[in-house]
């Protein structure tokens, strides 16, 4: 086995706690991994790799790669590996709370619970609102409101009174958070909460992705058979993580997951900005919030020579950040080629959210074609292997062969349906023992009646 790490930061270093490698750094950032041939490294497990970034604070690279057809582009984005209070911009968080009829009951009952977890860890410096919609929509407040008690107490009272009821329209609910005031220099989040069982449309995914750079969006789902395709679809237009709830027992880890995710956003208000060159096709068209636990990457393409500027703005903790990257001095390397099924592999994914609430014929051709195209398998678009040398001409005359493998490491034999030992197990001969004495008592108790 070998594999190469391409980074556009800095690797600090790597490693494989499954197995023994041997490992040769090609300059800063790049790092050739090889599997060792010795007793006890073998394939008998799964094979782990680890690496580390360097950079005490906000890191960015670029990466590059070109073919005949077309050239593109990598932009990391990475979050500090500590972050401290003073890294933390001014946070904005808007909680749209599902009441719909489909909530009654344990979705709504969990609903309340992690709304007081969330709720209970803002920061006095924080600002929020809660949303609650079904059919229709209200805010607690037409302004943010500062996360002190008894504003906090508000917010939980106005959840608590909620008993389901209603259909359930998503996409007004949306737009009416967006549109809230409260966003200007702050880091905005916004956390849906619902069961999924909503009315949604196409166009709620293209409003979460255009406004990636205002407003972050978090989904969490609850109730016993959620709506996944929705909450995880919220998710992966929003570049951020699915969290769901189906047992009464998960709520409580599954919000302190959410808060934790949430709660430490390093570079907001962030894009990119060009001089000298035009990218296009870029996914996705506008940057989410770098958040601590998540690192933000930027797929695209460009025209044009190799020149000109790539530059990064944000806002941090700290004040205003920019970085910049000349493209003359990024030099397209071969092993990046993966760049272009990444990027690929990232529209279809986006292109079947879609599709999966809407057929569109014109979609269809669009991931066929990227599936043509960059090689990928996709719903319209299969691998099918032609060998044109006839290695077996007589078949019939083939014998099956019992190729053995390697049981995985830590795993006996009984995982294939092997012998049980000859000799007894303990509990059994325990288990015989009593039921000897059980016999031996009746048979006395018989010959006493007798």
């Amino acid at each position: 086995m070998h594999a190469a790490i391409n980074s556009g930061i800095s690797i600090k270093e790597a490693s494989s706690p499954s197995h023994h490698v041997r490992i040769a750094y090609q300059g800063a950032r790049r790092a050739e991994v090889e599997l060792l041939h010795e007793p006890g490294n073998g394939a008998n497990r799964d094979f782990i790799l680890r690496y580390q970034l360097a950079g005490a604070g906000i890191e960015s690279g670029l990466l590059l790669f070109e073919d005949a057809k077309e050239k593109f582009f990598l932009a990391m984005i990475e979050p500090p590996r500590r972050v401290t209070p003073n890294l933390i911009p001014p946070r904005d968080y808007v909680f749209i709370v599902d009441v719909s009829g489909s909530m009654h009951g344990f979705p709504l009952e969990i609903s309340k619970e992690l709304m007081r977890s969330l709720l209970g860890g803002l920061r006095p410096t924080d600002t929020f609102n809660v949303l609650l919609f079904a059919g229709d929509s209200a805010v607690l407040a037409n302004e943010p409101l500062p996360a002190t008690h008894d504003n906090i107490e508000k917010g939980i009272d106005v959840i608590n009174t909620q008993a389901g009821g209603g259909s359930t329209e998503l996409l007004p609910a949306l737009r009416r958070a967006i549109a809230l005031p409260g966003g200007e220099g702050r880091a905005r989040s916004i956390v849906v909460v619902t069961d999924g069982y909503v009315s949604i449309e196409t166009s709620a995914f293209d409003l979460i992705r255009q406004n990636l750079g205002n407003a972050n969006v978090f989904a969490f789902g609850i109730g016993s058979s959620v709506n996944r395709f929705v909450i995880e679809g919220m998710a992966r237009v929003g570049q951020g993580e699915p969290f769901i709830v189906t047992q009464p027992m998960e709520a409580e880890g599954q919000a302190a997951a959410l808060r934790r995710y949430i709660e430490s956003p390093v570079l907001t208000k962030t894009h990119l900005a060009t001089q000298g060159f035009q990218v296009y096709d870029v996914e996705p068209p506008g940057i989410p919030d770098v958040l601590a636990e998540r690192p933000v990457i930027v797929f695209g393409k460009w025209r044009g020579d190799r020149k000109g500027d790539l530059i990064l703005q944000g806002l941090s903790g700290t004040g205003k950040l920019e970085q910049s990257f000349d493209l003359a001095k990024s030099v397209p390397d071969a092993g990046n080629a993966a760049l272009r099924y990444l990027w690929a592999r990232n529209r279809i994914a986006r292109l079947d959210d879609y599709q999966r609430v809407g057929q569109d014929a014109e979609r269809v051709k669009e991931i066929t074609r990227l599936g043509l195209d960059y090689h990928l398998l996709t719903n319209y678009t299969s691998f099918i292997a032609v060998d044109r040398e006839v290695r077996n001409p007589k078949p019939a005359e083939s014998q099956t062969v019992k190729q053995p493998l390697p049981m995985p490491q830590g795993v006996t034999d009984l995982a294939v349906g092997a012998p049980v030992p000859a000799s007894p197990e303990p509990e059994l001969i325990v288990l015989l023992g009593a039921a000897a004495a059980v016999a031996a008592w009746a048979r006395r108790r018989t010959k006493r009646e007798q």
